[in-house]
């Protein structure tokens, strides 16, 4: 049994998030792996991070939610 972990994806933009989650998705099917996109989320930071934003969307079509804070490895990201 394998447990790959937490994955964290940082760009400057959506769009290249967007990019960037597919193209991790389409190396991690290569290895037989997968994102559990129901348990991903999405939070931007700076001075822009209450204006809305298109969806991210996994290559299945699944939506990844935006959060205004989000834990990772026991740190909350706000």
């Amino acid at each position: 049994m394998l447990y790959a972990g937490d994955i964290l994806l940082i760009a400057p933009s959506v769009c290249e998030v967007n990019k960037l989650l597919q193209s991790v998705e389409r190396e991690l099917i290569e290895l037989d792996m997968a994102i559990n996109a129901n348990k991903s989320c999405s939070v931007r930071v700076g001075p822009r991070f209450d204006v809305t934003c298109r969806s991210i969307t996994s290559l299945s079509g699944v939506k990844i939610p935006w959060v205004d804070k989000m834990r990772y490895l026991g740190v909350f990201i706000v």
